[in-house]
């Protein structure tokens, strides 16, 4: 431990008070009890200011101040066991115990250690010698059930609960700890004869009868389990327990008809918790879906009547309705059922957005994506898909100011790649908007978030080599493109009319030539570049070839028909 300016100073204080261990003079004592107290008051202040070092070694000094200290003596037994000396941990506490057997915080720190290092014999003598010491026996019995029970003492921990049950009277608690250790046992005779004495205390207690039928149920007695069952749900048609463990009895037994009939009777009960209810109807769901691939959605229709718990099944039903791919139209409505009782729903929300999407209904995807911001106003793809969405509805210049709000608004959360992707889209809008140097200081944002967004990188490039600047800058990045996607045409083109653009005719035409061979999609402007390639290349038959191409595909500039007219490459 470290030693800090604070503890030589104080070491040196005391070193000013005269005594000697073990030849202490009488006078000197009450001198070294008020040092001894003055240092612990302080450690334990260092200790809550969280400094470790400093307060162990008050403690430390302490001891050899007072070594007969219990209370310092119990606080260094806890630093020891926090640095892993267990075995002095061990004694330290061994020894205050024994000079305060009463003292029950002591005795509980010890029993913790053993506990702790799995020592249940020690732990449990330890717990049979503080039941003479202490008044309050309750949680020393119950900790000592505990321990005979986990050490596989069943008997002696059925002993203890009969102690206990004679100091504090009959309880539940008790009662039912007695029922688990005989099941654990599997002493059915036993178990079976408690719960009768626990039925026959409290008579009017439907949770002890269905106990009963459960033990029945736990020893292989299905028929007088179901017995019981049924004449439970006689007295009380709403007894969850009992029904819960029928419908397992004919679920078992193959009774279909009395299996489904019970389990939707649980269903709509409306005691049943929120999260047992979805649970069961997602096992129903997949219990029927074994035989009727219909039954459930009318199930569900119906549970969606009752006036509880509805936005958890209408979440469930959902769930289901995609997993069955169910149509959007069948999905829909219980959508709006989901934003009619909890407007800012996510899943929702987004799961309409996507519905929208797959329609390519852009007008939906502008009013799904605001009804989503309103509620997750920092979730970037929503603005991705607006800014989309709005861009196919020709409102260009609305698509810039919706991607720098969602960039501005995005979350921390949001990944690199996600930003890299709203920064490429910006940036193709603004060239579209032919303003090209907000295009270019966009695109070196995107590259900032992902250097590999490759849409960026191929566009980037191919407008850098249209501007006739930093072309090997562009042929750097273009090249990045084809290491990833070596047969795209358009990426192929590109790095190709770049080489063109840096009068690399050859190798040009070598990429050209791939891209004929892959027999890819090329368009009009792919065609164009390969007729300007091998005109540069001293081969006119096959540039007119390709320029014609372009103009089939609906190139119908002035250069090239002027191109294909003179059978000559014009760059003008």
């Amino acid at each position: 431990m470290k030693r800090n300016v604070f503890y030589i100073l104080t070491v040196l204080l005391l070193l000013s008070v005269p005594f000697v261990a073990g030849a202490q003079h009488d006078a000197d004592t009450p001198a070294r009890e008020r040092a001894s107290e003055y240092y612990y008051l302080h450690a334990i202040s260092l200790l809550e200011q969280d400094s470790l070092d400093a307060s162990f070694d008050m403690l430390e000094h302490c001891r050899i101040l007072a070594p007969e200290s219990s209370a310092v003596m119990y606080d260094l037994s806890a630093f020891y066991q926090f640095l892993g000396r267990d075995s002095l941990a061990h004694a330290m506490l061994k020894d205050i115990v024994s000079k305060e057997p009463h003292n029950m915080k002591y005795c509980e720190a010890l029993v913790e250690y053993y506990n702790r290092v799995n020592d249940k014999n020690s732990a449990i003598a330890l717990y049979e010698s503080m039941l003479g010491n202490s008044t309050s026996k309750s949680d020393i019995y119950m900790s000592l059930y505990s321990l005979y029970s986990d050490s596989g003492q069943a008997e002696k921990a059925l002993e203890v609960l009969d102690k206990l049950e004679v100091a504090e009277g009959k309880n539940e608690i008790i009662s039912l700890h007695r029922v688990k250790q005989l099941v654990m046992m599997q002493d059915s005779t036993r178990a079976l004869a408690a719960v009768h004495q626990m039925i026959d205390d409290n008579p009017d207690n439907s949770q002890y009868r269905s106990l009963l039928g459960d033990i029945y149920s736990l020893f292989g007695d299905y028929g007088k389990a179901e017995n019981i069952y049924v004449a439970n749900i006689k007295r009380d048609t709403t007894d969850l327990n009992s029904l819960t463990s029928l419908s397992n009895i004919y679920l078992m037994s193959d009774r279909d008809s009395l299996y489904c009939e019970t389990v939707e009777s649980i269903l709509k009960n409306e005691r049943l918790e929120v999260e047992q209810r979805v649970s069961m109807l997602l096992d129903y769901a997949r219990y029927k879906d074994r035989s009727d691939t219909t039954y459930m959605k009318g199930f569900f229709e119906d549970m969606l009547r009752l006036p509880f718990d509805r936005l958890e099944i209408a979440d469930l039903y959902v769930q289901y309705l995609l997993y069955r791919e169910a149509s959007p139209d069948t999905i829909m409505p219980v959508l709006e059922i989901i934003l009619e009782l909890e407007p800012e729903n996510r899943s929702a929300l987004l799961q309409m957005l996507v519905f929208a999407i797959e329609r390519n209904d852009y007008e939906e995807v502008i009013r799904c994506s605001d009804n989503a911001i309103l509620y997750i106003p920092d979730m970037l793809e929503l603005y991705y898909y607006k800014g989309i969405a709005s861009y196919l509805l020709g409102k260009k210049q609305e698509c810039t100011g919706i991607y720098e709000l969602g960039l501005s608004r995005r979350s921390e959360e949001c990944t690199p790649e996600l930003v890299a992707k709203v920064f490429s889209v910006l940036g193709d809008t603004y060239h579209e908007l032919e303003m090209m140097d907000k295009c270019m200081e966009v695109y070196d944002s995107a590259l900032v978030y992902n250097p590999s967004e490759i849409s960026v990188l191929n566009n980037y490039a191919y407008y850098l080599s249209l501007e006739g600047k930093q072309l090997e800058r562009a042929l750097e990045m273009s090249a990045k493109t084809l290491e990833m996607e070596p047969d795209n045409a358009i990426y192929i083109d590109t790095y190709a009319w770049i080489l063109f653009c840096l009068e690399r005719y050859e190798e040009a035409k070598a990429y050209a030539e791939k891209m004929i061979q892959l027999n890819a999609d090329m368009g009009a402007v792919e065609y164009h570049h390969c007729g300007d390639i091998f005109a540069k290349c001293g081969n006119i038959s096959r540039a007119v070839e390709y320029w014609e191409k372009a103009r089939e595909h609906g190139d119908t500039t002035k250069i090239l028909k002027k191109k294909i007219k003179k059978r000559k490459y014009y760059s003008k």
